[in-house]
């Protein structure tokens, strides 16, 4: 299954947070510090995901209530974050 990180592109981070927090379980999702964004385990794809987070999706003329985000697939990965990170990343890439 794959993992994407999503990212707000608005000041404000709490409409993604809590728009993942209500529709990924919490298993399958890992929250990255400073509220930079969220690494998510989900089936779909992007797009797929993006319309269930309520980033895309709705009816021609309404607005997102979640606001401007970017989702992007994990293919690798590299850099220096905390070791629950690294551990959730790795095992979730695997399954």
């Amino acid at each position: 299954m794959p993992v994407y990180l999503a990212i707000p592109l608005i000041a404000d981070s709490a409409p993604l947070k809590e728009a993942t927090e209500r529709t990924i379980a919490s298993d399958s999702r890992y929250e990255l510090q400073a509220d930079s964004g969220w690494l998510i385990h989900f089936s779909g794809t992007t797009v797929e995901l993006t319309n269930h987070l309520g980033i895309t999706g709705q009816e021609k003329g309404q607005i997102s209530h979640v606001g401007s985000a970017m989702v992007i697939p994990i293919t690798s990965y590299y850099g220096r974050g905390p070791t629950d990170m690294w551990e959730w990343l790795r095992i979730r890439m695997e399954s």
